[in-house]
């Protein structure tokens, strides 16, 4: 197993790896939309995905896969119905044909305490 690590994307406080790649599949950790050089995350919905979807992509980037490698990603969004059109426009922009499995969850309260995170995804690749 290879640890995936690059400083353009934020990196977690606790023992917990950006990624980690094995046999060619790259399981991406619990991921933000945060700024990586300031820490500060977007004020607005669509601003955040995009900002995730760039994290992703350098994550990949950094395992030697692109967006175009992903086969799955897991949502959570702290209000799922108000701020899932935002995300799925950004996901369009950035995926584009490209078609991934997916599935996306409401959920109470995630990432660091006080951070105002919308979004957070757990994604998985294949580097075939």
């Amino acid at each position: 197993m290879r640890i995936i690590h690059t400083p353009d994307a934020p990196a977690h406080t606790g023992p917990v790896p950006q990624a980690v790649e094995s046999g060619g599949w790259i399981y991406v950790s619990a991921l933000f939309g945060t700024d990586p050089a300031d820490g500060t995350v977007p004020e607005e919905a669509r601003d955040e995905a995009h900002r995730l979807f760039l994290n992703l992509a350098a994550i990949l980037g950094a395992a030697g896969a692109a967006l175009t490698d992903v086969v799955r990603v897991g949502i959570f969004m702290k209000h799922l119905q108000r701020d899932r059109p935002a995300f799925n426009a950004v996901w369009k922009e950035h995926f584009g044909e490209h078609r991934p499995a997916r599935s996306a969850v409401e959920a109470g309260d995630f990432g660091r305490p006080g951070e105002p995170n919308r979004y957070m995804v757990e994604v998985v690749a294949h580097r075939g």
